[in-house]
């Protein structure tokens, strides 16, 4: 049974890359894995929130105190892992196939990929790629890019926003 994993960051444009790996998985008979990799929760000192608030991941910002907002940051990881287990179960029921969801939390977003690729013994992985800007591409890096070089296994890169085309 081939095992193919989608890593998605949650947002409406990472869709074809699910909806393309579940059309994969149902075509050939395996097993989709679903990963969101999580950034370490990070409050500077002005007390800010980190950039998965920005996903519904945790409360709007408020006036509250450091030691609530620590929580709040603990927090992010097991709603991630929630919200990954939710959207497995959604495409699960909607593709007619078997899916595990996972999130989990990430120094480096391309080392935890291929680490669960390893431990799943996951024998595709399918990313999407946004058509970031050059100079983007630059000063920050594509995330995409670096697992593709990095890969020890096949990787399918699904074009993602406007330019994607839907599967159903």
């Amino acid at each position: 049974m081939v095992r193919i994993l989608a890593a998605t960051d949650f947002s409406e444009e990472s869709q074809p890359v699910l909806d393309f790996t579940a059309d994969m998985v149902r075509q050939c008979g395996g097993k989709m894995y679903l990963l969101h990799a999580v950034e370490p929760c990070m409050i500077d000192a002005a007390g800010s929130l980190p950039a998965s608030d920005m996903l519904g991941l945790l409360p709007q910002p408020c006036n509250c105190a450091q030691d609530e907002l620590l929580q709040q940051c603990k927090n992010v990881l097991e709603r991630a892992d929630a919200r990954a287990k939710q959207l497995a179960a959604s495409i699960s029921r909607q593709w007619d196939i078997p899916i595990y969801g996972k999130a989990e939390e990430a120094d480096d977003i391309v080392e935890c990929v291929h680490s669960f690729c390893k431990r799943h013994n996951i024998d595709i992985l399918v990313i999407g790629n946004r058509h970031h800007t050059l100079l983007s591409s630059i000063l920050l890096g594509n995330t995409a890019e670096k697992l593709v070089r990095s890969a020890t296994i096949p990787v399918t890169v699904v074009p993602c926003g406007a330019k994607a085309k839907a599967l159903r």
